[in-house]
């Protein structure tokens, strides 16, 4: 059953919120849970045989370990980042005070169900991202329903050189959180505020991977990978000295089968997505870009052009690594922010612009 309409709707949003916290729980659970199985079964299975291999494996497992939940508290708990940074311009001009936000002007109360009409192809459709935005629109004051943003307050907000606009042409607009939309930015309909390049909300983290969050989230998936697989190797090498060896405890032996399906499994996955978010990052394209088309307005002309097939973002391998990564190499493997840019204005490819303008 649905909560919209029967909860408030920042209510809502804290209930999403607070029930996303159980995948969490789960997925710190089955990290101890594995971690533990290791420890008391396969590294004692080794230090036998090989006390100084033993030490090493239990050393590099946790290494692992602790990077990968290094960078999974940073995807959980930080902001993946939201329109904040655009310049604050009232919707008569002046500037307001409630934030650097701009106020998303409609002519009157009663007409919000028409505005909304309007913008309400802002985005691509998807389970976590708003394309169909309703008239809950929310003026402060009667004062800030007024007409819609000028050419100058557009370019106070910087909003005017955005490259990516609605389909008739307009700047994107959210009337969820009455913000206009930088390119690449999308509202979450689970967390209830736009997203800064978003690129899909994860359950699992109970967040989004956005603009400041989308290195973490990269080392996350890496690091669990390589977890997981090394799990699965521990529990390979259990079993085949089980073979050769009278271990006699049955419910460790339970364990360690679960622990290599489990383990074995997840690594699959894990390295399949890992191996697709790559291609993603190199490309500079997100998970949402990659299904759906944008509408494309040319700077300096009034056309505009709708393309799925041009990316516009991709300004060359290692350009859109270091855009993510940083240029020190020392800080890639680990979850500290290197991110450059400010999420809202972003390099272009002079060749996919051309391709554009040729279109």
């Amino acid at each position: 059953m649905k909560l919209k309409g029967y909860l408030p709707r920042w209510n809502k949003h804290k209930v999403y919120k607070t029930l996303g916290f159980i995948p969490v729980f789960i997925t710190l659970g089955l990290f101890v849970w594995s971690y533990r199985a290791n420890a008391i079964a396969v590294i004692p299975l080794i230090y036998r045989s090989s006390p100084t291999v033993a030490v090493l494996w239990s050393l590099v497992l946790t290494l692992i370990l602790v990077l990968t939940l290094w960078s999974y508290f940073v995807c959980v708990l930080k902001n993946p980042g939201n329109p904040r940074a655009v310049s604050a311009v009232g919707a008569h001009g002046s500037s307001v005070s409630n934030g650097p936000y701009i106020r998303v002007s409609v002519q009157n109360p009663d007409d919000r169900r028409g505005t909304a009409q309007r913008r309400r192809f802002a985005d691509g459709n998807s389970s976590s991202v708003d394309s169909d935005s309703d008239y809950d629109v929310s003026c402060e004051s009667s004062s800030e329903c007024g007409d819609p943003l000028s050419e100058e307050q557009m370019r106070q907000s910087e909003l005017l050189y955005a490259i990516t606009v609605k389909d008739n042409g307009q700047p994107r607009y959210c009337l969820k959180c009455n913000v206009p939309k930088p390119d690449r930015a999308h509202h979450c309909s689970v967390c209830g505020i736009c997203v800064l390049k978003m690129d899909h909300h994860c359950p699992w983290l109970n967040n989004c991977v956005g603009f400041h969050t989308q290195k973490a989230f990269m080392l996350f998936i890496s690091y669990a990978a390589l977890y997981c697989l090394g799990s699965f190797i521990s529990s390979l090498v259990f079993f085949i000295r089980l073979f050769t060896t009278t271990l006699g405890d049955e419910g460790v032996m339970i364990e360690m089968m679960i622990l290599c399906v489990l383990a074995g499994s997840f690594s699959l996955c894990l390295l399949g997505f890992t191996g697709y978010h790559i291609y993603l990052l190199v490309q500079n394209q997100t998970t949402i870009e990659s299904y759906e088309s944008n509408t494309f307005r040319l700077p300096n002309e009034e056309s505009r052009v709708r393309s799925k097939k041009v990316n516009l973002f991709d300004v060359g391998t290692k350009k859109n690594f270091v855009q993510v990564f940083g240029a020190r190499w020392t800080h890639w493997f680990i979850p500290t922010p290197t991110t450059t840019g400010d999420g809202i204005r972003f390099p272009i490819s002079f060749e996919g612009y051309n391709e554009l303008r040729s279109a």
